[in-house]
């Protein structure tokens, strides 16, 4: 389940900034815990933020503007470590790079960054981070749907996401409050989502399909033709989620991200789907991750 087109904790306070003060909200983001709770002290903390009517703009741009400070502390973060990766395109200029750090009780997190040659960045978004559900499919074998109900304001919107998963593993959608930056400044542009409780967020089509939680951020940096791209998120995938998961969802975001740059240079490529047994993993030990769950009282797709 990766969330990089959408562009994935209780909420802390109903404003953690206001309430903790700039440097102890960045002291609580960067040491990952807040108040002894198993949760990030971001706005994806559960309960999520609610959005009980879309025309209601004060309140979306009030959670826009937290998941935008809570997403620059997370894409600051000095506790993240590289991972040991190499980018596939190494040889011909690639430069992929692969982040994690510890994960906060369900909550892992993953961080990408990588140059795109001759690459604007409103060709990135026009590519990337388009309003087809056919451009974004192009790049993910995983994307299974993808809507925008609602545009509150200019630079925001609500979407529905929902993403296969390699079975016995239930699919998982996610409702995103998606919002937009510029930092003239800087000349950077950020695209940024959080989880949010919608009422008028739709649901799966689909049997089986379990609500995920996560907040992520891209930031977009022009450097002559080039652009440097930076990618943050912290997902709980929430129901049963075998430990081989998180391995693949990681690995999910790498690849979704070498597909989009192949896409953005007019390379050919093809993204498929995989099974657990793809993964090397024997029917013995899907029914054990499932034992070892239910023994920890979570709930288990029986399927």
């Amino acid at each position: 389940v990766s969330v990089l087109y959408c562009e994935e904790l209780p909420f802390i306070m109903l404003n953690v900034l206001s309430a903790l003060g700039s440097a102890a909200y960045k002291t609580a983001a960067w040491t990952g815990l807040a108040a002894g709770t198993e949760q990030p002290p971001y706005p994806v903390a559960s309960p999520l933020r609610k959005i009980d009517d879309v025309t209601d703009t004060a309140n979306v741009e009030a959670i826009a503007e937290d998941v935008f400070k809570a997403g620059m502390d997370m894409l600051r973060d000095p506790a993240w470590s590289i991972v040991d990766f190499r980018d596939p395109d190494a040889a011909d200029g690639g430069d992929l790079f692969l982040y994690t750090k510890p994960h906060v009780g369900p909550f892992n997190f993953a961080k990408a960054t990588m140059s795109l040659r001759d690459c604007s960045v409103e060709k990135i978004l026009a590519v990337m981070h388009s309003d087809d559900p056919a451009d974004r499919k192009r790049c993910s074998a995983d994307l299974s749907g993808f809507e925008i109900f609602a545009r509150p304001t200019p630079t925001t919107n609500i979407q529905r996401v929902e993403y296969w998963a390699p079975p016995p593993v239930a699919s998982r959608d996610f409702c995103f409050l998606v919002g937009r930056k510029y930092d003239e400044e800087e000349d950077t542009t950020f695209i940024f989502g959080c989880s949010v409780d919608c009422a008028q967020c739709p649901k799966s089509g689909r049997a089986g399909v379990v609500r995920g939680s996560c907040m992520w951020m891209w930031e977009m940096t022009p450097i002559g033709p080039n652009t440097i791209v930076t990618y943050v998120s912290c997902l709980n995938p929430r129901g049963w989620t075998p430990t081989f998961v998180v391995g693949w969802l990681k690995t999910e975001i790498a690849k979704e991200l070498i597909a989009s740059r192949h896409l953005l240079y007019g390379l050919e490529f093809q993204v498929e789907k995989i099974t657990v047994e793809d993964m090397g993993l024997t029917v013995e030990q899907i029914e054990s991750e499932k034992a070892a769950m239910r023994e920890a009282g979570a709930e288990v797709d029986p399927s």
